[in-house]
């Protein structure tokens, strides 16, 4: 269409496509500039979640995050071992002095914390066991 255009036409309609083109360009900086500053309120967002997650790691108990090495799982194993023995001794010799299951419930889990309630029963069935084998005595069977 530009190739039936007289002189005088042609600039009229160079001059129209400038100014719109230039509209156009205004308007994308403008756009460009309220991206430019949303992205800055993202960044700050992200920025508050960051100070957040902070604050509520120090209000946290520290905990150890690296990792174990076989020698602490041993150990922190042998320790449970050592641990559970100790309790059941402490269970035989209360079971011995005549203590009942609830007294004998009340001063390990809920006094001293020694260990969770199924933890108890599972010990004290074990203590039981053990201290009914010691009573009996072995009997040999005939072939």
């Amino acid at each position: 269409m530009f190739w039936l255009l007289s002189k005088k036409q042609f600039g009229k309609e160079l001059k129209k496509l400038i100014h719109s083109l230039t509209q156009h360009s205004d308007l994308i900086g403008e756009h460009n500039n309220s991206i430019a500053q949303l992205k800055e309120v993202i960044v700050s967002r992200h920025e508050i979640d960051l100070m957040i997650r902070e604050k509520m790691l120090e209000l946290r108990e520290p905990t150890s995050r690296t990792t174990r090495t076989k020698e602490t799982n041993l150990r922190k194993k042998a320790n449970k071992i050592l641990d559970k023995a100790e309790i059941m001794q402490e269970m035989a010799s209360m079971l011995q002095q005549g203590h009942s299951t609830t007294e004998i419930h009340h001063e390990i889990v809920e006094v001293r914390q020694l260990c969770k309630k199924t933890c108890l029963f599972k010990y004290l069935k074990l203590v039981r066991e053990q201290t009914h084998e010691l009573r009996e005595p072995i009997r040999r069977t005939r072939k």
